[in-house]
């Protein structure tokens, strides 16, 4: 009788051992088959939250219209599409022209930002300071020359992410198929605290993507009116792009004043110093007005723990994983709200009624 016991807890003790085995060795494929393909992988991400912006949408008008959750995902699809239509028959050429305007004028106002600063004296000492001075200059202005390229390419990846749109329309129209595959990989013992973690994960990312929009819009709106009562060129381009750019938190705000700056300052060093005003007011007021009057139902990101993981994915996957990185960090801390509960994480909103 001990033998049998004894030979039955070996077994299963092998039996375990396997298991883990197999684990370990599909955890390590998994990671460097993901290594690999980190690109595909963050678009994967890409549609996955703009599904979850999207269903929050679906849901809301489902519960006010008091419609089936597919009429009012038909609906939505069909007045997104005709306002599309819409904005782009009515300004679309118009738009157009001015990002193709921005690819030239932001070269030629960086050489002559150059010029500028090296007729100035401090300017030409600073410059002086630098070693190989010549070399390093003609880095400054290829660098500072390729702003517009990195403005138009950001432009370019919000234009032709197709697929993030179309796997997320997908996504957001049947969310519990694939939730439902997902949910067969799991363990039957596991499947409740699965569900509660996406569950969470979910709230907490649908509630900062809808503050980050209410952001977008608002700053976007603001800096395009300001530009344009400067007198600075291409205002509504600008003021998309700082509304694009909004989206990546802590980095975005930097990076959308630089080609405004660059334009305005080609025509008077006042004018670009206006502009920089401009823009820490909107960033003032977005981050101590607007934010705040949502922050009841918002789940704010830790600073450093956003940019830690914004350094991170900028690493692995570039400037998509830079664009990811805060949307990410609000799906984790969703998740470890369930996994990791403690009082001193930010508390999950739950979604209106």
């Amino acid at each position: 009788m001990d033998q049998t016991g004894s030979s039955e807890t070996n077994g299963i003790a092998s039996r375990q051992a396997v298991r883990l085995v197999f684990l370990a060795i599909g955890i390590i494929v998994f990671l460097l088959v993901a290594w690999v393909g980190r690109v595909i992988v963050m678009l994967l991400l890409g549609a996955v939250i703009f599904a979850v912006l999207l269903s929050a949408v679906v849901d809301w008008v489902s519960m006010k219209l008091k419609i089936r959750r597919g009429l009012a995902f038909a609906l939505l699809l069909i007045a997104g599409l005709a306002i599309i239509f819409l904005a782009f028959w009515i300004r679309g050429p118009r738009i157009i022209e001015q990002f193709a305007d921005l690819e030239t004028d932001l070269p030629q106002a960086t050489h002559q930002f150059l010029e500028r600063v090296r007729s100035l004296q401090w300017g030409s000492w600073l410059l002086a300071q630098l070693s190989d001075y010549t070399q390093t200059s003609g880095n400054i202005g290829s660098a500072l020359s390729r702003i517009g390229g990195f403005v138009l390419s950001t432009a370019s990846i919000v234009g032709g992410l197709g697929l993030v749109l179309f796997l997320g329309l997908y996504l957001a129209a049947e969310p519990e198929v694939y939730l439902s595959g997902i949910r067969r990989f799991v363990p039957k013992s596991d499947r409740t605290i699965f569900d509660a973690c996406v569950g969470s994960a979910v709230r907490v990312l649908r509630w900062w993507l809808i503050s980050q929009m209410f952001s977008m819009i608002a700053v976007g709106t603001i800096v395009t009116v300001g530009l344009w009562a400067l007198g600075v060129p291409l205002a509504g381009t600008l003021g998309i792009i700082a509304a694009l750019l909004t989206f990546i938190p802590n980095v975005g705000p930097i990076l959308s004043v630089v080609p405004a700056v660059l334009l305005a300052v080609v025509i008077s060093p006042i004018k670009g110093l206006l502009v920089i005003l401009l823009f820490l007011l909107v960033h003032f007021l977005e981050g101590n007005i607007i934010t705040p009057l949502l922050e009841r139902k918002i789940v704010r990101l830790p600073p450093a723990l956003t940019m830690t993981a914004q350094l991170f994915l900028a690493v692995v996957a570039g400037p998509l994983g830079l664009a990811l990185a805060a949307p990410l960090t609000a799906i984790a801390i969703g998740t470890f709200q369930v996994l990791l509960p403690d009082d001193r994480l930010p508390s999950s909103p739950s979604l209106p009624r």
